[in-house]
């Protein structure tokens, strides 16, 4: 290889190192973009009412179990105070969700109004509702209450009224159980503990959330029935809806979810954390269904996704550059190369601007017309024919446009990248296959 082509080489390496500070900077701007939309949504959370999580109704039975101990020859009566946690047998919980946005300048956060209702049941069995730690002794019932843990309650519209077992009670702030301070809870009329009997509840919420809704499936048998007008969600937690009963269209979506304590530790993990002395870092650590309202194009995560590919983009030119000076003797100069590479890092930075204010589609094809357009005209006159200006341009809009392609199609952005690399490799191989690269530099023989 000449000496003249090596350093050439060696320049154009130096230059697509020196393009990376640029692309850099880029892609720090996305990322403080980000964390300033995370950061709104937390303060609009912190502001108004975060995500929300649900857990309820339990039942509380206070109880004083007396009994008899002989010391020293002497009957003495002892007593122990307790409170029993009891769950509902059957739990049915429905709801739908109604999903609009806050916004603080152009940064944006999901928000959500929940009307949702919940009927369910508890079968008493004072057998093993009210346990004893002495044979013989008494059990002297407290007053019960039913409660209902509540991550958020500043989200709660209006006032809810429990309707236990036919009588309208009034729900008082405050869950009462410990470590779960934040929810609802109603006093409840007492009933005879030595018998077996079924105490049905019904209540209606009217809830606002921030971000995602999640429900916990306390009862021994659960069932779950979520609707919302937002058609992108995203289930998590420990049990997805049943595939024959989820839905989702641009009208929005619909779910359900059954579930059993066999299947589930929600019980045990409330109970532990009520009784555990430490309340948990993020609201309810139990067993959930979770439904996540998902901004299906989130503008950050696709602009940091394109970044990654710029440089591609840059060497790719570069390389188009190289091939075009071998192939016709005609020489570009690096200040060109320079001003080409910083037009393509420029791409990027009028994404990332055009996409906070109109549609990511829209910003990235008027990105794409602008660079096109820009490196079209120029290089029309640096390259000395309309042409190749105008193959450049196309060539440009056709890498833009699978760029595009491997950032809608998340799935499968690995083949797809692979694929478009492979390509450009082959073309790259199949026009120099002809080549001497032993004869270029090589003076030319004059003209006869």
């Amino acid at each position: 290889m000449q000496k003249a082509l090596l350093t050439k080489v060696i320049l154009i390496g130096a230059l697509f190192l020196a393009l990376l500070i640029p692309m850099n900077m880029i892609g720090g701007i996305v990322a403080e973009r980000a964390s300033r939309q995370a950061a709104v949504e937390r303060e609009i959370a912190a502001d108004n009412y975060g995500r929300q999580e649900l857990a309820g109704m339990v039942l509380s039975i206070p109880y004083t179990e007396e009994y008899e101990e002989t010391s020293g020859g002497r009957a003495e009566r002892q007593s122990i105070q307790r409170v029993a946690r009891l769950f509902p047998a059957t739990n049915d919980t429905a709801g739908t969700a109604t999903v609009s946005s806050k916004s603080r300048g152009i940064f944006k956060a999901r928000v959500f109004a929940w009307r949702g209702a919940l009927r369910g049941e508890f079968a008493f069995d004072p057998r093993t509702a009210l346990p004893r730690k002495h044979a013989g002794s008494r059990i002297v019932p407290g007053k019960p209450y039913a409660s209902l843990a509540l991550a958020d309650p500043r989200g709660l519209v209006g006032t809810p009224v429990l309707d236990w077992d036919g009588k309208a009670l009034a729900l008082e702030r405050g869950s009462e159980l410990p470590n779960l301070p934040g929810g609802l809870h109603a006093a409840v009329p007492a009933f005879d503990p030595d018998a077996p009997q079924h105490l049905t509840y019904a209540l209606s919420l009217s809830l606002q959330g921030t971000g995602s809704l999640a429900i916990a499936p306390i009862a021994g048998s659960d069932r779950v029935h979520l609707g919302s007008n937002w058609p992108h969600p995203g289930f998590g937690g420990q049990f997805l809806p049943l595939p024959d009963l989820q839905r989702a269209t641009k009208e929005g979506f619909a779910a359900e979810w059954t579930t059993s304590a066999l299947a589930s530790k929600a019980q045990l993990q409330l109970l532990a954390q009520i009784e555990g002395g430490k309340p948990c870092a993020s609201g309810l650590c139990v067993d959930r269904m979770d439904v996540r309202f998902v901004q299906p194009i989130d503008i950050y995560c696709l602009s940091d996704r394109a970044i990654k590919y710029g440089f591609l983009f840059i060497a790719i030119t570069f390389g188009y550059f190289l091939l075009f000076e071998l192939l016709t003797g005609m020489p570009v100069h690096p200040a060109q190369y320079f001003l080409v590479g910083l037009a393509l890092a420029t791409f990027f930075l009028l994404l990332i601007g055009l996409s906070e204010h109109i549609a990511f589609g829209l910003a990235y094809a008027v990105a794409t017309a602008a660079c096109v357009a820009l490196l079209g005209v120029y290089l029309s006159a640096a390259l000395r024919g309309r042409v190749r200006g105008v193959s450049f341009s196309a060539m440009l809009a056709a890498l833009y446009a699978a760029l595009y392609g491997l950032l809608i199609s998340e799935d499968n952005a690995l083949l797809l990248g692979s694929l478009l690399v492979f390509g450009l490799l082959a073309a790259a191989m199949i026009i120099t296959r002809k080549l001497d690269w032993y004869a270029l530099g090589a003076p030319r023989p004059a003209p006869a």
